[in-house]
């Protein structure tokens, strides 16, 4: 057996239910603020509300990078850390 085998700390559905976690908060959070998936996409720099409709509902596999994040705390005006919490 080799000491590299079974050093994964997270397995797959694991992840993908944490970043379903943070897509959930991230939509409760517009919604919240009135703010509808194209004027949060502009305001974060995306053209169209495509990439991000389907980052806000894990379609196409689609995910929102640490970047989006950021940048849609910011644009909510709320605290990035909300967005992982269970």
């Amino acid at each position: 057996m080799s000491v590299f085998e079974n050093l994964c700390v997270a397995e797959e559905k694991e992840i993908k239910e944490f970043i379903k976690l943070v897509a959930r908060n991230i939509k409760k959070a517009r919604q919240d603020k009135g703010v509808t998936q194209l004027e949060l996409a502009l305001m974060i720099g995306q053209k169209s509300s495509a990439f991000y409709a389907n980052a806000e509902n894990y379609t196409k596999n689609r995910r929102f990078n640490l970047e989006h994040i950021y940048k849609i705390a910011k644009a909510l005006d709320v605290n990035v850390l909300d967005f992982f919490k269970s």
